[in-house]
């Protein structure tokens, strides 16, 4: 076999009956590898792919959606668990925790009014007429008497005002009605379980039982006359022909009553204190009612409150967890104690 032979054995084969391969198509174009060259060869033009129907070209595939964040699902969870967080934390601000703060303002009241008594004896031993009553009404928040049932082993510094906020330190005594000790109907309010409910054994008392009241005016004495369930009306906050002490406190547990109570009517024994002047009469300030004023107070600690939520998910996504729990926990824990005590204002003083 001779070189030219070698150099023709390609060809031959490449077509058939070994011939030139594209002898038969009439194309020039030599068939090389690669699609190009195919179809440079066949006369053919390049094509999309056919779909598995063949129908026609296949579509291409869409772009995968970009979810957002967090979907509108996941912001409602959130939300029931703002709420859910802080519903649990009135209960545990009111139940748990709240003796402390009473506790702790009945401290400081109890000495306020021992300053108050002191001053007025002082006063009294300095001038010749004796005891000179006040000639002021007692400004809403200072306390007004020392208040001791032998019975219910309780003491209380009495304060003036008997709104939510003012009954989460213990006992108010309702504007408008009269002084401890003076003529009249002297109405005090105190709460049935929330912030230690020092009234919450009021029920107990009996016929006959003994409770004490010291102002700055002195020490007087009333007797439990009756005690009662009943649904409250403004009569109830009316003037008395008699001297009378009435005690009052929510007839439930649950904290949104303001209807039934729990009534203690006591008479005065011995000579009634000379009058003084005294608050109005306010609906906020009678104790079965809560604050409509503590309402924007609390939406805009709400709101703070959904903010450092939003921010607390930013962090931890963000953040280490280490750091993330050591910049948001403080915060949100202030935030939700905040706002727990002002829910505790829109609810009625007595609860």
């Amino acid at each position: 076999m001779t070189t030219s032979d070698l150099r023709r054995r390609p060809t031959e084969r490449a077509g058939p009956g070994g011939g030139d391969p594209d002898a038969t198509s009439g194309s020039t174009t030599p068939v090389v590898a690669g699609h190009s060259s195919f179809f440079l060869s066949s006369g053919r033009s390049p094509t999309a792919p056919r779909s598995p129907s063949g129908t026609g070209p296949s579509a291409a595939p869409a772009p995968a959606a970009v979810s957002p964040p967090a979907d509108l699902r996941t912001w409602v969870v959130r939300g029931l668990v703002l709420l859910a967080l802080v519903l649990v934390a009135i209960a545990v601000v009111a139940y748990p925790i709240g003796p402390m703060f009473e506790a702790r303002s009945q401290v400081q009241l109890t000495q306020d009014l021992q300053l108050s008594v002191d001053e007025a004896y002082g006063a009294a031993n300095d001038s010749l007429e004796g005891s000179v009553a006040p000639t002021r009404s007692v400004p809403i928040g200072d306390p007004v008497a020392l208040l001791q049932i032998t019975r219910l082993r309780e003491q209380q510094a009495v304060t003036e005002g008997a709104s939510s906020s003012i009954l989460r330190g213990g006992v108010g005594h309702v504007l408008g009605t009269a002084a401890p000790g003076q003529p009249g109907n002297a109405v005090l309010a105190g709460r049935n379980a929330a912030f230690g409910g020092p009234f919450s054994s009021l029920d107990t008392l009996h016929s006959g039982d003994p409770v004490i009241l010291q102002t700055t005016q002195g020490k007087v004495v009333y007797v439990v006359e009756k005690v009662t369930h009943d649904q409250v009306t403004d009569a109830l906050y009316d003037p008395t022909p008699t001297d009378q002490l009435t005690l009052i406190t929510s007839d439930s547990v649950l904290p949104w009553n303001s209807v039934r109570a729990t009534i203690v009517i006591a008479k005065l024994r011995g000579p009634a204190f000379v009058p003084t002047p005294q608050n109005g009469f306010a609906t906020e300030q009678d104790g079965r009612h809560g604050e409509s004023s503590a309402w924007a107070l609390f939406v805009l600690e709400g709101l703070g409150l959904a903010a450092g939520l939003v921010g607390a998910v930013l962090a931890y996504r963000r953040l280490s967890r280490p750091m993330a729990y050591l910049v948001t926990t403080p915060a949100l824990l202030a935030l939700v104690v905040f706002t727990a005590l002002t829910a505790t204002r829109l609810l009625p003083g007595w609860a």
